[in-house]
């Protein structure tokens, strides 16, 4: 049972020695050649409108859409006027048509969490010198820090000391009223 082995039947056979002829190709027709002058692209405003009257003109031009494709909006009619003063349209209707995202994709719940990740891994660039005087801004800041907590420190326990003082003038004072009021009561009261 010899899988890679010639079977007896073919032996015999013959290759054939000659490939068959290929049929002949068809003629195709001959390009009208255009001995037309190229024109110069017409100049637009410099403002928004332009801007953008330029872009459909160039868009169009290069997607190379025939009359009643697609939509038509008010550029659209303007382009044309321009087209039939001599821009000469392509031979062929381009195989490939023009992406247009419908706007910024959203990224799905699912992959939000992977999202942040990603943008978070992402390494930053940071001049050496902006590097080392943001040191010593924080440098800074931290002895700022340190010296107000001190100060605060200091203002509280001054506090503390002051409120206790006042609060030993106050039980001064309550002692004081409460003797005048006894020598008040045993000695005035007995004249009436």
């Amino acid at each position: 049972m010899g899988w890679f082995s010639k079977k007896k039947g073919e032996e015999n056979k013959e290759i054939p020695k000659k490939l068959p002829e290929l049929p002949k190709l068809p003629e195709l027709p001959d390009f009208e050649e255009h001995n037309e002058p190229i024109h110069q692209l017409p100049s637009f405003p410099s403002n928004s409108f332009g801007d953008k009257f330029s872009r459909h003109t160039i868009k169009h031009a290069v997607t190379g859409k025939k009359d009643g494709e697609g939509f038509h909006d008010v550029d659209d009619l303007e382009s044309e006027d321009i087209e039939d003063q001599g821009i000469q349209k392509p031979l062929k209707k381009p195989m490939t048509r023009e992406f247009r995202p419908l706007g910024r994709s959203r990224i799905p719940e699912v992959f939000e969490e992977a999202a942040r990740k990603v943008r978070k891994a992402e390494p930053v660039f940071i001049r050496i010198d902006k590097f080392e005087e943001s040191l010593r801004i924080f440098e800074n800041a931290r002895k700022q820090i340190s010296e107000i907590e001190k100060t605060l420190e200091e203002i509280k326990r001054v506090k503390e000391e002051e409120e206790g003082e006042l609060e030993s003038w106050e039980n001064e004072i309550k002692k004081i009223k409460t003797q005048i009021e006894n020598v008040d009561r045993d000695i005035f009261s007995k004249i009436e």
